[in-house]
């Protein structure tokens, strides 16, 4: 019998008392990646165990696990990785619908995916008395600009299960919507957002909302909000390279690294400073490893903070094997070293990311970060849409 060992995972959930790790991915596919893993493992009975404690489909009210984060690009690898479960149901949404186009179609394929994966975490939504067991369900990228359309994408998607959390972008108008959508006690996620500049903004809008609903008696037992910084999406862009050489820098991945923990640590301190009345928690994710091959310094170093870290399957496989041996403890409150702030004070890209005011609301759906991603999630309804023509085609034939 193999002594179970506590895995990085858990050692980064029991850093503090109010540190969250959530699941950053499709519910759906757990099953499949766990089996994946344990079968390159060298240890498969410690894996086996060490993921059950992550996410266990058989008792999910007890998970580590305590929230999910979708997004359309995890949504479409569904599709591919675990095609014999999700195929009946395109085919039926096709065969139900024979009005709807291609793309009304994608877009029920996407919500009844969203609707599974969030009844998987209904047990611990109300074991936890609503505080966990939140799954997000991301409004159309294609209309970060359109506030009707994400205002009622937003409200379709929280009909589907009382634990849904809607993610709405980090736009001037997505922005209102979380203000909109939080003053009538809708829980939300702000997505695409990337400095400090933009999660302050979304704070301050969901503070307006909830001001504005307690005014009206709404009911808040059931709502929470969250500001995801896509930390390595912001430090990521070629951009920031190009910055950094303008002042006479070399970025080295020490220095991105830093980069994106420099603002995930500001955040935090912001939200969490009581005098500025915030309800909203900080969710980081799009870590990446290094520097180095034994670091996952984007993990580490934000270790023991009152946030939530959503991880994807890969990152997940990559923190659990380079840091199995190493201590994980808080360190949210350690300064990033002076001497790689001294640089990146200097590098326009950075300070404007860093300063409360940095970035003006209207702009940020300019800024790089902003726009790659909002392609590339878009990219993805895309395919969704796709992938449905294609069955479409197939039962046709």
């Amino acid at each position: 019998m193999t002594d179970f060992k506590k895995s990085a995972m858990q050692k980064l959930n029991e850093s503090s008392d109010s540190m969250e790790a959530w699941w950053d991915s499709s519910p759906l596919i757990f099953k499949a990646w766990e089996k994946e893993m344990i079968e390159k493992a060298s240890d498969k009975e410690l894996i086996r165990e060490q993921l059950k404690v992550l996410f266990d489909p058989d008792n999910p009210s007890d998970t580590l696990f305590s929230g999910v984060t979708t997004n359309p690009k995890l949504t479409r690898a569904v599709l591919n990785l675990i095609p014999e479960d999700v195929n009946p149901i395109v085919d039926d949404i096709i065969a139900s619908n024979p009005a709807e186009s291609d793309s009304e179609l994608a877009w029920e394929v996407y919500k009844s995916i969203t609707k599974k994966g969030a009844a998987l975490y209904m047990p611990l939504f109300e074991k936890s008395d609503y505080t966990k067991g939140y799954v997000s369900a991301q409004v159309d990228p294609r209309e970060v600009t359109d506030i009707k359309k994400m205002l009622a994408q937003g409200l379709a998607l929280k009909s589907l299960s009382p634990n849904i959390m809607i993610k709405c972008p980090g736009s001037k108008e997505g922005i209102y919507v979380i203000q909109l959508l939080t003053s009538i006690g809708v829980p939300t996620n702000a997505t695409l957002v990337f400095n400090v500049p933009g999660a302050m903004e979304v704070a301050k809008a969901v503070k307006r909302g909830y001001e504005i609903g307690q005014r009206n008696g709404v009911d808040y037992s059931q709502w929470r909000s969250v500001i995801t910084i896509m930390i390595g999406r912001f430090e990521g862009r070629p951009e920031f390279v190009e910055s950094a050489e303008s002042v006479g820098i070399e970025l080295t991945e020490e220095l991105k690294r830093w980069t994106g923990i420099a603002i995930a640590k500001k955040a935090h301190r912001l939200l969490n400073d009581e005098s500025n009345g915030y309800k909203s928690k900080l969710l980081l994710c799009s870590a990446r490893p290094g520097p180095g091959e034994g670091n996952v310094y984007h993990i580490e170093k934000v270790a023991g903070g009152n946030l939530v870290y959503t991880l994807n399957p890969e990152i997940i496989d990559d923190f659990m094997r380079i840091c199995k041996d190493k201590d994980i403890y808080s360190q949210i409150d350690e300064p990033v070293p002076s001497d790689i702030m001294g640089k990146l004070e200097k590098i326009p890209y950075f300070v404007e990311g860093y300063a409360e005011d940095g970035i003006k609301k209207e702009d940020f759906i300019n800024h790089t970060s902003f726009k790659f991603t909002r392609d590339q999630f878009s990219g993805s309804m895309n395919e969704i849409e796709e992938y449905v023509v294609e069955r479409k085609n197939k039962l046709q034939k």
